[in-house]
C-alpha cells in the first residue's frame, strides 16, 4: 500500500443541518498534504483520485442538486493536539470541489460558481474509532 493515499472508509453522509446545507463526512483517515505533493504528476493523481471519487460519490448519494452557487468547508479533528497548518488542507479541499464538479453540484470550479472557506482545525474532540474525522459543509446559495 502506498503511504501517500489514505486508506479508505465506507463514506457516510449527515443529514443536513438546514435546508441548502449538506454535511458529508469523508471516509479518509488523514488529509492529503501539500508537502508532500511534489514529484511526477501521476503520484499526485494516484493521491487525489480516491478524493475527488469520494467527494463525487458522497454528493450523488447526499442528492445534492445542481446549484448556482456554493460556499465549501472543510473540517478537521485530528487525532491529536500538536498544531497543524490550515492552509496543508488546501489539497484536499480542491480535490474535494473537483469531485463536486464530477457530480454535476457546479458547472467548474471557477470563483463564479463557489467560495472555499479556509479550511478549519479543531481540538481533538469527539472523533472516530481511529481517532480523527474529516468533513466538508456544502452550502447552496440562490
Amino acid at each position: 500500500m502506498r503511504r501517500d493515499v489514505p486508506p479508505a472508509r465506507k463514506p457516510e453522509i449527515v443529514p443536513p443541518a438546514r435546508s441548502g446545507e449538506w454535511v458529508l463526512e469523508l471516509p479518509f483517515t488523514k488529509p492529503l498534504s501539500l508537502n508532500t505533493s511534489h514529484g511526477k504528476w501521476i503520484m499526485r493523481h494516484l493521491a487525489v483520485k480516491p478524493w475527488r471519487e469520494a467527494a463525487c460519490t458522497l454528493a450523488q448519494a447526499a442528492k445534492i442538486p445542481a446549484c448556482r452557487r456554493i460556499t465549501v468547508q472543510l473540517n478537521y479533528i485530528p487525532r491529536d493536539d500538536r498544531p497543524r497548518d490550515p492552509l496543508n488542507l488546501v489539497a484536499s479541499l480542491k480535490a474535494i470541489e473537483d469531485g463536486l464538479v464530477d457530480a454535476g453540484v457546479i458547472p467548474d470550479d471557477s470563483n463564479r460558481y463557489h467560495t472555499s472557506v479556509m479550511p478549519q482545525i479543531a481540538k481533538k474532540g469527539p472523533a472516530r474509532a481511529n481517532g480523527n474525522r474529516l468533513w466538508v459543509v456544502v452550502t447552496a446559495h440562490e
